[in-house]
């Protein structure tokens, strides 16, 4: 499920990134971009990307901590030893 909401998070992101873009490079060709809207356009993309950013690092999955259960006191630990001989089944000569 992380993945599909990765997806979802960037794909809206896209979607505001290009709308913004979109909207200033209409209003450049229209010669109305003052600089007030252009920083304030600017400023809502950088917006955009950081939020995008943080989303999708809030849903990568984080490895867990390993932990080792400690024994208990009436345990008691045992080392087995195999005796039986190592048998090495017989394998194809790559030469065939």
């Amino acid at each position: 499920m992380p993945g599909l909401l990765t997806l979802l998070i960037v794909a809206l992101a896209a979607a505001a990134l290009t709308a913004v873009v979109s909207a200033l490079v209409v209003l450049h060709r229209a010669r109305r971009l003052a600089p007030r809207p252009a920083l304030a356009g600017g400023a809502l993309l950088a917006l955009t990307g950081a939020a995008a950013a943080l989303g999708v690092s809030a849903l990568a999955v984080a490895p867990a901590a390993a932990t080792a259960p400690a024994a208990d006191a009436d345990v008691e630990v045992v080392t087995v030893v195999d005796t039986a001989p190592d048998v090495q089944l017989p394998t194809l000569a790559l030469d065939e």
